[in-house]
């Protein structure tokens, strides 16, 4: 009673000092000015929560001295570890013999004989920084004068040394680094990599980010025997419902190395642009009304202004650069598109004969009925504008007009529907080196569907099943003029369409198999059957699972095409294994590629990976890569060896370069890392 009594005091004295200070101890005396708690004390004060043996509190001073086994804990962002500490609360300053600071998030410590501290500012001499493990760390950067900002998170080292474990690897003067996750100013981590032909490459990114809305990052480079260039990226956000960025950037050739490669280009140069806002026009809280924006547009004179970029080959692109500009608007019955492509064929020395479409156009009125409930019809109509600057160009009009019936019988079992499609489109040609008629065609055809859906359960899993037969019948064309091979248009013929479609449920109401068979047959044409397509998916167990898609020809007897993917994954390794092929009938090549991705856990830390693209018909490696990776809590490598053909643009046309590498790639964390990669070339003529 008595030591609750002395608390209760101690507080209203320590608030009337305008000090909140508040202190819990079993044994609590007073000797003149001075407080002394011991056995078990606990502070509190303004963020600090602290334990130790013992505490002198001196009312005239207002510090307070700490003994013992001491933890002080601020804010619940880092602790600190000592055996002797002194607290001027008026002052704000702390006095810690030894100092061992822990930060909460990441693990990362620093470890000083002493330190002293001013208003979340702390000062250490000849200390180690690390994240692993204080007993014996696996890498440690030692120094001679250090300091930690507390408000900014930030730590700045001078005369580190870096250690892996007692061996010295290298002098830096001076490291400063951030302990927080929120985005800072300053230098990110370089980029290095070792080429037999580009000599060596360092990449020094520079970043800031002085509002919380937007960010930008520097990239200058320099390649000892190719060039030297810089990019920069603006990445933004400008409402809660969207964000973008803009990149742009140039690279500079050596003349030598110019006339060594053949190159096209002396300069490489582009830039991207994107974007997306799922709310526009329309507010977020409507429910019937919804607009989106979709920008992705990206402009270069040839393929190595995205090469470039990076500093090995890890990343590849493909030869047809796209660029999008959509916009939607949605409403309860209504719906209007805009859609724009522009595309780049890096192939190309020149794109003015390549087909863009700028813009495309689409109204669609969602299904309704009129007169009777089930009388429905939708209107689709669309409007395609395909231009370039050397070759034909059309403006195509199409609309789409489903007008149908539904029926159900014995209790929704079997359901019926029958639907009048009127489909016209009018092209008009333009920019014709000789005259081309403009196309005119008006289409009807009727279809008729029957259908059921079934379900039943079982003991341990539930079955569904969708049959339907749907039966396609032209009857009205009109068709005038000429069709060029871009314009793409509505065909239907006479077919019939028959389908089942059945999936298995567990009890706990997971997928775990599913069957579709699909098998058209055509009246129009000399073959009637179509390609038989029967779809399997298993989930054989939690581990292993199986994809298969075949298409049967029964014209020539034989499988058309299979696509074949098998997965397995489980504690210790993971499987990807996808096959595609098809058969080259009536002369034409077959084509059969693999990929597979290969993963072995061989402990916790060390982890062997693989994977492969392979062309079997033309003997030909796309790319293909291994190697393995270590990983702990405090840091981890990776070790590769990869292989991969990439598309060049010379003076002459396109060609080909093939990449060999070895990439080593070290991360300390949360510090970040470098990775060093060693690549040589050979360029192969397409």
């Amino acid at each position: 009673m008595h030591k609750v009594l002395f608390f209760f005091l101690f507080c209203i004295f320590a608030y009337s000092k305008e000090l909140p200070l508040e202190l819990f101890a079993k044994k609590v005396e007073t000797k003149g000015e001075i407080v002394v708690a011991k056995e078990d004390v606990v502070l509190v004060y303004d963020g600090y929560y602290i334990e130790a043996d013992k505490a002198l509190y001196d009312k005239n001073s207002s510090t307070i001295e700490l003994f013992g086994k001491i933890s002080i804990l601020k804010d619940s962002s880092y602790t600190i570890l000592s055996e002797y500490a002194i607290f001027d609360m008026i002052n704000k300053k702390i006095y810690s013999k030894p100092f061992f600071l822990i930060e909460q998030k990441d693990g990362l410590w620093i470890s000083s004989c002493e330190a002293n501290g001013k208003e979340g500012l702390f000062r250490f001499d000849d200390s180690l920084v690390s994240s692993c493990d204080p007993t014996d760390p696996d890498w440690k950067l030692e120094f001679s004068l250090g300091n930690y900002n507390e408000k900014k998170r930030w730590i700045n080292l001078y005369n580190v040394r870096l250690y892996a474990g007692d061996i010295p690897l290298f002098y830096l003067p001076y490291f400063g680094f951030s302990t927080s996750k929120e985005r800072k100013s300053g230098l990110l981590m370089p980029k290095f990599a070792l080429s037999n032909k580009e000599g060596f490459v360092y990449i020094q990114p520079i970043y800031i980010a002085i509002d919380p809305q937007w960010d930008l990052e520097l990239s200058p480079q320099i390649r000892t025997n190719r060039g030297k260039g810089l990019y920069a990226t603006f990445r933004f956000v400008d409402t809660p419902y969207s964000n973008g960025y803009f990149k742009t950037g140039f690279f500079k050739e050596k003349s030598s190395y110019v006339e060594q490669e053949n190159l096209k280009n002396s300069t490489h140069n582009g830039f991207e642009l994107y974007y997306t806002r799922s709310v526009l026009f329309t507010k977020n809280t409507t429910v019937d009304k919804r607009d989106g924006l979709y920008i992705d547009i990206k402009y270069l004179n040839d393929i190595d202004y995205l090469n470039l970029q990076h500093r090995n080959i890890e990343k590849s692109y493909k030869s047809l650069i796209t660029s999008r500009l959509n916009y939607y608007y949605n409403m309860y019955n209504h719906y209007l598109g805009f859609y724009s492509k522009y595309f780049i064929d890096t192939t190309k020395v020149t794109n003015e004969d390549t087909l863009q479409i700028l813009p495309k156009l689409q109204y669609h009125s969602y299904l309704k009925s009129f007169f009777l409930n089930n009388l429905l019809y939708s209107i689709d109509y669309k409007y395609n504008n395909y231009y370039r600057d050397i070759g034909v160009n059309a403006q195509q009009h199409e609309l789409n007009i489903p007008i149908g019936v539904y029926f159900s019988f014995f209790d929704d079992f079997l359901g019926f529907s029958a639907t009048e499609n009127i489909y016209m489109t009018y092209i008009d040609y333009s920019n014709t080196p000789y005259w081309i008629e403009n196309a005119y065609i008006v289409r009807n055809y009727h279809k008729f569907s029957l259908y059921s859906d079934l379900i039943k359960g079982y003991e341990n899993f539930l079955h569904t099943i969708h049959l339907n037969a749907s039966l396609v019948v032209p009857s009205y064309e009109k068709d005038e003029g000429q069709k060029e091979d871009f314009i793409t248009i509505n065909s239907e013929t006479k077919r019939l369409e028959v389908s089942l479609k059945e999936y298995f449920y567990d009890r706990n109401g997971n997928e775990f198999l599913y069957h579709r068979v699909i098998q058209p047959v055509f009246y129009d044409r000399e073959y009637k059957y179509g390609d038989l397509e029967n779809e399997i998916g298993f989930k054989i167990n939690g581990k292993i699972s199986i994809v298969s898609d075949i298409f049967y020809s029964h014209q020539y007897s034989g499988v058309n095409s299979v696509t074949t993917s098998l997965n397995y994954k489980d504690a210790m390794q993971s499987a990807i294994v996808s096959h595609f092929y098809k058969n080259g009938f009536e002369g034409k090549q077959d084509s059969s590629f693999i990929t597979v991705r290969l993963q072995r856990n061989l402990s916790k830390k060390y982890k062997l990976f693989g994977k492969i693209d392979y062309d079997f018909v033309n003997s030909y490696m796309k790319n293909w890569e291994f190697g393995w990776t270590y990983k702990k809590k405090c840091w981890n490598y990776k070790i590769s060896y990869r292989e991969d053909i990439r598309p060049i643009l010379t003076s002459v046309g396109s060609s080909s370069i093939k990449n060999r590498a070895i990439l080593f790639k070290v991360e300390l964390v949360p510090l970040g890392g470098v990775e060093y990669t060693f690549r040589e070339r050979n360029e192969i003529t397409n």
